[in-house]
Order: structure tokens, then C-alpha cells, then sequence
């Protein structure tokens, strides 16, 4: 062997080593580095009809826990993601949203058989928002059956069946519906982008959004209960009225019986829960 060549052999030699250390270097962790621990997230959570028990996502599944603290056992496990559980009003069935048949379905379960029944069939996510109060119907928005991609309200037949129209504005979203306990109104937030970035910190003009009111008459009116320039959302029904909370930079409510009145949101105590292994059932 000449001795050009044994010279460039042993370059090529060194210069495979030092690539294979600088590579090798790159999963190596300095030992030095700041050190950060996982934590799990829990987020939508939902209290049962009894109050006993608590549903959450977290981890893309859904989770089950007591309401007053203890060990957290999973509920429904899938590799698509699961979210928004909701009990039915009997406790006796959860409806979530999953994505493993698309952008997003309604489903409900039925807690004591395992029995599962997808719900919707559409193209686009189908955001869950709420049970009618005797169970037979299932509230929710969504943006596929609307011309200018914006959310509509819509309710199915918790057995399934085809979708109806509850208010469709053609250049309005309208998302987070709640029916009134009669099922004679509907109370939801209309406009603005909070639908799908609700979690943004701050004061935006396309983050503002109202609290409206669909009334069942002949003529399906509409009323107006907030007063804009907020983020007005999440109504809820009480036996006293209806209940909105404003997500703005410090958190406020506003509570309408004959009028509006606020008043600040204050968590007085969390509850710890934590992880188990073991699963109570996959769906």
C-alpha cells in the first residue's frame, strides 16, 4: 500500500470517528442540564348527576375520579383522542367527542354495558356542548353544514338520527349552547374567534363574544343578555337564572335572572386526585 493512500485512509478513518462522536453527543444529556418533571393535565372536567363522580380528559383519554378526592382510574382509552365527557342527566351514559373516525364525533356510552354508539357522521369537528334535560338530545356546534366555515348549533337524538338546525346565522359563529331546563330557550355565545381559542390571555377585538338567548315562539327570537366588549361564554342554567362566566384577564361572572348583574369568580378549593395504573374499561 503506497503511502498517499494509507494517508487518506486514515483521514477518512478519523474524520467517520469524529462525526460518529459529534452524533453520538447529541442524545447525550449534560450533566449539568436543568432536569424538568411530567406532570399530567386534566382539563373539561364534568361532575355526575349524584355529585359523586368526577369525568376529565387528560392524555388524549378519559378519565374517572370520586368528586371528593382520591385515585383517578381511566375510563375510556383509545389511540385517537377522546374529550369533552359528559354524564346524561340519569347518570347512566357519558357522551364525549373522539377523533377516531375523523375531525371529531359524538359519541355516548353506556356506563353500565360498555356499550358504545357513535352519534354524528361528520366531516368536521362536532364540539359537544350539552344533554337536554330529559336526555333525549344532544346540543352541539359545528362548522360543517355552514357556507362561511363558522359554527352553527345543532342537536341529535341521543340515539342518533340526522342533525337539526337550532340556529344557523350565516356569518355569525355561534358556539357553547346550553337548552333551559324546559327546552323552550337556548342560551349561547355568539361571535368572535372564542370557540377555538378561548385560552388566549388579554383583550382582543376578535376575542370579544356575547351571551344570547334563541326563544322557542313562532317568530324563534332572539335576545341579547350581555353587554359586549369581553369575553362573554360558557352559559350555564341554575334554578336561579341563567349563569355566563366572563373569561377575561381576572375572571368575572355574570348572573341574569330579571337583569344582569356581576360579580368576581373565586376557587376556593381544589381537590387533589391523582393517577392509577389499571383502566376500568377500553372502549
Amino acid at each position: 500500500m503506497s503511502h498517499k493512500k494509507a494517508v487518506s485512509i486514515g483521514l477518512i478513518f478519523g474524520l467517520f470517528v469524529s462525526l460518529l462522536s459529534l452524533g453520538l453527543g447529541c442524545f447525550t444529556r449534560p450533566a449539568n442540564a436543568d432536569s424538568t418533571e411530567a406532570r399530567p393535565y386534566f382539563t373539561e372536567p364534568a361532575i355526575s348527576p349524584d355529585r359523586s363522580e368526577i369525568a376529565f380528559s387528560s392524555g388524549g383519554d378519559i378519565w374517572t375520579a370520586p368528586a371528593s378526592g382520591g385515585e383517578a382510574r381511566l375510563l375510556i382509552s383509545h389511540p385517537a383522542t377522546e374529550s369533552r365527557p359528559l354524564y346524561s342527566p340519569d347518570g347512566k351514559r357519558l357522551a364525549f367527542i373522539s377523533t377516531r373516525t375523523g375531525g371529531g364525533d359524538i359519541y355516548v356510552l353506556t356506563l353500565a354495558t360498555g356499550e358504545l354508539k357513535r352519534i354524528t357522521y361528520d366531516d368536521g369537528l362536532d364540539q359537544l356542548d350539552a344533554w337536554s334535560r330529559d336526555g333525549k338530545w344532544l346540543y352541539f356546534s359545528s362548522t360543517s353544514r355552514d357556507i362561511s366555515v363558522m359554527n352553527d348549533l345543532l342537536r341529535v337524538g341521543a340515539e342518533g338520527g340526522t342533525p337539526m338546525q337550532v340556529s344557523a346565522d350565516r356569518y355569525a359563529n355561534e358556539f357553547f349552547s346550553a337548552p333551559s331546563p324546559d327546552g323552550n330557550t337556548i342560551a349561547f355565545t355568539a361571535r368572535g374567534i372564542s370557540s377555538g381559542q378561548w385560552w388566549r390571555k388579554g383583550h382582543s377585538h376578535i376575542d370579544e363574544s356575547e351571551v344570547w338567548l334563541r326563544h322557542s315562539d313562532s317568530a324563534g327570537s332572539y335576545e341579547r343578555i350581555t353587554e359586549g366588549g369581553a369575553k362573554e361564554m360558557w352559559p350555564m342554567w341554575s334554578k336561579d337564572g341563567l349563569i355566563s362566566r366572563k373569561a377575561w384577564d381576572t375572571g368575572k361572572a355574570v348572573v341574569t335572572e330579571a337583569g344582569i348583574l356581576k360579580t368576581d369568580v373565586k376557587y376556593e378549593e381544589i381537590i387533589d386526585m391523582s393517577f392509577v395504573e389499571g383502566m376500568r374499561s377500553s372502549i
